[in-house]
């Protein structure tokens, strides 16, 4: 399983995603990134890639309710 690194960099805090984010997608991304931290201070093994999936599950709630509600950088149709 593979997470891109740059989905979750810390900058300020959070992932470089755009200023306008819903604070249900700030709360989201928050939490993906706590997830991606203490999955890479953790040995190799169940745990860890638990955290890590853990950690793009919640990247990817981020991405789903931004196109739900229109907040990509795309203009809406």
């Amino acid at each position: 399983m593979v997470i891109e690194r740059r989905a979750v960099l810390l900058q300020d805090g959070l992932s470089p995603i755009k200023q306008s984010q819903s604070s249900l997608a700030h709360d989201l991304d928050a939490r993906a990134v706590i997830a991606l931290d203490e999955a890479r201070v953790m040995p190799p093994g169940d745990e860890r890639t638990e955290a890590t999936h853990k950690a793009i599950v919640l990247r990817n709630a981020v991405e789903i309710h931004e196109l739900l509600c229109g907040k990509r950088g795309a203009p809406a149709a």
